[in-house]
């Protein structure tokens, strides 16, 4: 997957003890045409700073370890970090996005033609996928393992939210879900079915999901896989949330995403080349095997608390998560807007 020739993309993303996922969402994403990634770290304990640090020293990425501020959401330190780094600000297309998140393009689709020039962002929508039925964690691609999600016109906001592909000159700075707008020059938004979005989404600086908007015809959007198998979630669980390192994950967030629905494996287009980049990042296998085997062990101490095992039986029991339909929906927003006024 090649852009314009000399295009400078930047895959951005802001991680803790992600290690033995993290060289094969570089090489899915190298393939999908990211030209180097700017990663920054915290609080890592799974050996995974050795991994960043090699691949640092081998061009590969930007590895910026910083250390959070008390209480503060840390993700937002992160962007504000991050939205000072040269790399960004030189950088011609950048998206921040998770490790759990995988970008699709359909039909050889390139960056920059996602992202055509007279437009400065496209938002892409995630594609929630559950854990297939999948208990066991197997050290394979996920976008192999997981191929059950929710269906593409599921009536759930939280399965519209979105990242952003964008070009940094046009904006104030990272955010989370999109940048942060320029006070004197609104951004020109593009759809991800390349027709452009109504002049109102640009200001509306707080919107994050696309829910209620066409999305029809959409060539790109993220593969969400963020329960994954029963093992991986007991271990997200324990780490926590990027935003949230407190809050915890447990049963009720894996109903909210473990969607079973529909087989979808569109993203197998993109494996041939996610391979050969794959192949190209062997000489870190080592350092990957390492976080592996820490997560291993880090795994069977937690399996041996009689919580997280009973923890585990229930979502084997949730086995997959039914889609609401507008009216299940529209009941429920009515019900959290009357607790808003009573409140």
């Amino acid at each position: 997957m090649t852009g314009r020739l000399g295009l400078n993309t930047l895959a951005i993303t802001c991680i803790r003890d992600e290690g033995p996922w993290l060289l094969d969402w570089i090489a899915h994403h190298r393939a999908a045409g990211f030209s180097h990634f700017l990663i920054a770290s915290h609080d890592l304990s799974d050996r995974s700073d050795a991994l960043l640090d090699a691949l640092d020293q081998a061009g590969v990425v930007t590895h910026l370890s910083f250390q959070p501020d008390g209480e503060k959401s840390v993700q937002w330190q992160a962007m504000k970090l991050l939205s000072k780094h040269p790399l960004y600000k030189a950088a011609d297309l950048a998206m921040f996005f998770d490790v759990d998140e995988y970008l699709v393009l359909e039909d050889g689709l390139s960056l920059d033609a996602l992202l055509p020039e007279g437009f400065d962002a496209v938002p892409l929508r995630w594609h929630l996928f559950g854990n297939s039925g999948i208990g066991s964690w197997d050290d394979r691609p996920v976008t192999e393992r997981f191929t059950m999600a929710a269906p593409d016109e599921i009536a759930l906001p939280l399965a519209h939210f979105f990242k952003t592909l964008h070009r940094p000159a046009a904006f104030k700075g990272l955010g989370v879900h999109r940048p942060k707008p320029l006070k004197d020059r609104p951004a020109r938004w593009i759809g991800a079915n390349g027709k452009a979005m109504p002049e109102a989404f640009a200001e509306q600086s707080a919107r994050i999901n696309l829910f209620g908007l066409p999305q029809d015809g959409a060539r790109a959007w993220l593969n969400h896989y963020s329960v994954r198998s029963i093992e991986e979630f007991v271990l997200k669980s324990a780490r926590g949330l990027p935003n949230h390192m407190l809050k915890p994950i447990g049963p009720g967030y894996w109903a909210e995403r473990n969607f079973n629905s529909e087989e979808d494996r569109r993203i197998a287009a993109m494996r041939p080349g996610a391979e050969a980049a794959h192949a190209e990042l062997a000489v870190f296998e080592a350092l990957h095997a390492d976080t592996v085997a820490h997560h291993r062990a880090r795994l069977k101490a937690l399996t041996a608390e009689r919580p997280v095992v009973e923890m585990m039986w229930q979502l084997t029991l949730l086995a997959g998560s039914t889609p609401p339909g507008p009216t299940q929906l529209a009941a429920h927003l009515a019900r959290l807007k009357a607790l808003a006024q009573d409140h």
